[in-house]
């Protein structure tokens, strides 16, 4: 009695195992439209920021400025995920890669902690728009004041 009682107890586990794991799969519907309250704006207008295309940055900036520049390439990469505009978001993407290509050495000669967040901050930035990820986006946007705010203790 023992062996067939611990057997159906095998069963009845491995069933349940079966179903727990099956329930947990990710499925991501790409057809599935998004939508987006920021700047209570509609789908129909385009990113106006978007066409600033700049190829250059003032280096005379401070760091500050700098990163208030990058918080805004930030949000409208963040608004342009949610929107799927893959090409306003490489737009974006490319202008937070020339801002970090400035900031990043200046914060590395203040701390070495500030660097690390802040390149947490630009690799979710690239991962928002790599792996189709918009909260990666989201994220970056949270992260980055963090960062400006810390500034004032240098």
């Amino acid at each position: 009695m023992g062996a067939v009682g611990s057997f159906r107890s095998r069963g009845v586990f491995a069933v349940f195992l079966a179903l727990s794991l099956a329930s947990c799969a990710t499925t991501i519907n790409d057809s599935a439209p998004t939508t987006s309250a920021a700047n209570g704006s509609s789908g129909d207008e385009s990113s106006t920021s978007s066409h600033d295309t700049r190829t250059s940055v003032d280096k005379s900036l401070t760091s500050k400025d700098l990163l208030t520049i990058m918080l805004k390439q930030i949000d409208e990469l963040s608004v342009a995920m949610q929107k799927s505009d893959r090409k306003s978001a490489t737009k974006s993407l490319e202008q937070i890669d020339l801002l970090t290509k400035i900031v990043r050495p200046r914060l590395s000669n203040l701390s070495e902690q500030l660097v690390t967040d802040f390149d947490r901050v630009v690799a979710l930035a690239k991962s928002s728009v790599e792996r189709n990820r918009p909260a990666d986006a989201d994220k970056a946007l949270r992260f980055l004041p963090l960062i400006i705010d810390s500034l004032k203790n240098f």
